[in-house]
């Protein structure tokens, strides 16, 4: 699953290349939670991911709507 990830990141930021969609809101979350519970592991590509969806404008507004 990871192998699959990182590699429809290769085309861009996003994965669906250069627009954000909703793939990556699902699929954005989904590694956040694996990086949080720490079963991630060293996926610096990933990471970089999960490190831009959430410094989008929404994802903010939706951590600080959650407290």
């Amino acid at each position: 699953m990871l192998e699959t990830l990182r590699d429809g990141l290769r085309t861009g930021p996003w994965i669906l290349g250069e627009r954000f969609s909703a793939a990556d809101v699902m699929l954005g979350s989904a590694v956040y939670f694996l990086d949080m519970f720490k079963i991630l592991g060293d996926e610096p590509v990933l990471k970089a991911y999960v490190e831009r969806c959430v410094a989008r404008p929404a994802a903010q507004r939706a951590f600080s709507e959650q407290g």
